[in-house]
Order: C-alpha cells, then sequence, then structure tokens
C-alpha cells in the first residue's frame, strides 16, 4: 500500500503553521536556561510564576501519572465553576493550554466559508484554526493607534457569523471596556452569531473584574470567554486553558474534544492556582509596577514608539531607528536576550517587536540592551 500523498498534500493547502514566541529550547539548551543566559521576553508568562503551591500539587500528584487523568476534568471544572457566580462545571470546559480550546472553537462551530470576523493585529492562532476547517476570514483594520474600530466590527457582522476578540488584545497590550464588548455580542446575538472573547491577559490587567465577561456567559447565549493559567500562574510548560459558555456551547465543543486531554500533573497544578489569590495579587502589583517603569523608561531612548500597554507585555515599532524587528531580535539573542519579531502578526510590518514584562533586574539588562543598540544606530 502506497501512502495517498497527494490527497494529503490537498488537504495540507492553507496557510502555514503559525509562529509563537517562547522557542527557548530550540536557541538554548537546559544549563544555559538554568543559569539564566537566556532571558525570556518573547513569551508573555509570569515571571514570578509557579507559585510554591503549584510545585507542591505537583509533587504530590506524581503518583498519579502510573494512572489515566480524569478524562473531562470534572474536578478543575467544578473548582473553575466556583470561582464564577452563575456557573457550574457544565459552563466550562478546560483545555491542554488555551491554544486547544481555539482549534477546538473553530471545529465545533465553524464551517465551509463561515463569515469570521478578526480584528488585526492580534493572535495569529484564530487565522490559523478557521482557514484550518475552512472558514472565511474577513480582517477587520484598527485605527491609527491599533486600537480595536468597534463601529468597524458591528458593520462587518452578518447572519451565522464568528467574532474572535482577544482583550487584552495580544500583541497590542490595549484592553476595551466592558460595555463595548457588550454592545458587540449583542448586536452579534441579534445576527445569530457566536463571540470568542480571549482573555487570556486579563489577569494581569489593574483590574480584571471591572473588563472579565466572565460573569456574562449566563446571559447571553452566543458568549464564550477563554482564560488561560498558563501565562497568569507560569504554567507553560504543563499547559492549562479554559473556556467558560453557555451549557449548549459547552456541551457542542465536549463532543468533538480528545479524551484525556489534560494530563494529571496540569490539572492538580491548576486546582491549586486557582486558589491562590494571594500569588495572583502579587503578580498583578508586580506587573503593574515594571510595567510603568519599562515604559518611561523605553519612551526615553530615542527612535522607539513605545504603545500603552494594559498587560504583560509592551509593542515596540522600531521604524525611526531603521532598524527591522529580525535585526533587532538577531541583535538582542547575541546579548543573551529572547525578544518577539512581529513581523509574523497580520497588520504589522517589518518594524514592529514586543518584549515581556519581567522581573527588575531582567528588565533593565533589556532597557541597556535597547540603549547600548539605538546609540549605534
Amino acid at each position: 500500500m502506497t501512502v495517498p500523498m497527494r490527497d494529503i498534500e490537498e488537504r495540507l493547502q492553507g496557510p502555514e503553521q503559525t509562529v509563537h514566541g517562547g522557542n527557548i529550547w530550540d536557541i538554548a539548551d537546559e544549563n544555559t536556561v538554568r543559569k539564566g543566559g537566556l532571558i525570556d521576553f518573547s513569551s508573555n508568562i509570569n515571571p514570578l510564576g509557579p507559585s510554591e503551591k503549584v510545585y507542591e500539587a505537583v509533587r504530590e500528584s506524581l503518583w498519579k501519572i502510573r494512572f489515566y487523568p480524569q478524562i473531562d476534568s470534572k474536578n478543575l471544572r467544578i473548582k473553575i465553576a466556583e470561582r464564577h457566580e452563575g456557573l457550574t462545571y457544565s459552563n466550562v470546559i478546560v483545555g491542554n493550554g488555551s491554544c486547544e480550546l481555539i482549534h477546538l472553537f473553530t471545529q465545533t462551530f465553524v464551517k465551509s466559508n463561515t463569515l469570521t470576523l478578526i480584528p488585526i493585529p492580534t493572535f495569529s492562532e484564530y487565522y490559523y484554526a478557521t482557514c484550518k476547517v475552512g472558514g472565511a476570514v474577513k480582517e477587520v483594520e484598527p485605527k491609527g493607534d491599533l486600537t480595536f474600530d468597534v463601529d468597524k466590527i458591528i458593520g462587518n457582522i452578518r447572519e451565522n457569523s464568528i467574532i474572535f476578540l482577544c482583550n487584552p488584545n495580544n500583541p497590542t497590550g490595549t484592553l476595551l471596556d466592558r460595555k463595548s464588548i457588550t454592545y458587540i455580542v449583542e448586536y452579534a446575538s441579534r445576527r445569530d452569531s457566536l463571540v470568542f472573547v480571549d482573555e487570556g491577559f486579563i489577569d494581569f490587567t489593574r483590574d480584571p473584574e471591572r473588563t472579565t465577561l466572565s460573569s456574562n456567559v449566563s446571559k447571553y447565549w452566543n458568549l464564550f470567554v477563554l482564560r488561560s493559567l498558563t501565562k497568569s500562574h507560569g504554567l507553560a510548560g504543563l499547559r492549562i486553558g479554559y473556556g467558560i459558555a453557555s451549557e449548549e456551547i459547552i456541551e457542542a465543543m465536549h463532543r468533538l474534544k480528545v479524551p484525556w486531554n489534560v494530563n494529571c500533573l496540569a490539572q492538580a497544578a491548576a486546582e491549586a492556582a486557582i486558589d491562590d489569590d494571594e500569588f495572583l495579587d502579587r503578580t498583578r502589583k508586580a506587573i503593574l509596577n515594571e510595567r510603568i517603569w519599562m515604559i518611561s523608561r523605553l519612551r526615553s531612548i530615542p527612535k522607539l514608539k513605545v504603545y500603552d500597554s494594559e498587560a504583560n507585555f509592551i509593542l515596540i515599532d522600531m521604524k525611526t531607528s531603521s532598524l527591522t524587528s529580525r535585526e533587532v531580535s538577531n541583535r538582542a539573542l547575541e546579548n543573551g536576550l529572547m525578544i518577539r519579531d512581529c513581523s509574523s502578526f497580520r497588520g504589522l510590518d517589518e518594524y514592529h517587536i514586543r518584549v515581556a514584562v519581567r522581573k527588575r533586574e531582567e528588565n533593565t539588562r533589556h532597557i541597556r540592551f535597547f540603549e547600548s543598540l539605538l546609540g549605534n544606530a
């Protein structure tokens, strides 16, 4: 029997696999990373995490690896629901990272030629996940300051469409207020359209409870809210994310979800993380202080256009320096720093980079790199 390569190649026609930051193991060995020889500013992960409570939970769960994990993460779903007023575990789905849930959502609800609205620039996985299942993507251009244009989004919604919103947005760090997103959700509801709101970075904002739509899923049948413990609790190597929505949406997604998708250690880590309010409060204060400091210092460096941010990362336009994002990221790597070349983001050009907010000592090293770089530009 021969492998039908022609058929496979035809099915693989479409967008290339999404480019992401955080590829630290492709660049450095374990010893280099352990000793701090390479600092990763390309991935937006909590620089304080994981917490000691998470480490303890993982250690205490090591004996479980000889068994299959709970098939649908029911205990974790119950715990998540308890943290969101008015929800039960039937309103919650857990994924092996938030990316799994993005793809599961499109597999469940995007049909061939389903109109999918994606305001740009934003997380590119929405585009890839939609195209993979045959959806018709319409990108919505931003305002001049790269913020989402709510009126344009509303104006493009059609019957039975899908709208993706990242809030706060990656890579810009901008935050839409709850009123604006609710307006979009309500308008979409009247047109039998679903709204996917990615709140993966909302725990890093000043006051998440004022912005999150997690408490609105019981009110709006068409709303799906994605949250990430990977980022807020530093669990990138374990991978854990969850979504909350109406029981009908969650049930439909569960029908297509693979069994045992979240391993026992990730489930244990997530349960411990969710209860660790003190750690999250400490994280939020640290990120806020460092973000303000970094933006101020970066703006004091000539030839950098630094965007405001409400998240744990900062977008920078290098165009005035005449250095491309690839040139800057390569120079940074030579100095033991990984930064995100944003030229792969749809809607951004080859002069944009993104840097994560980390600890003061690391951030200082990053600032000095830019001061040295642009002193010679």
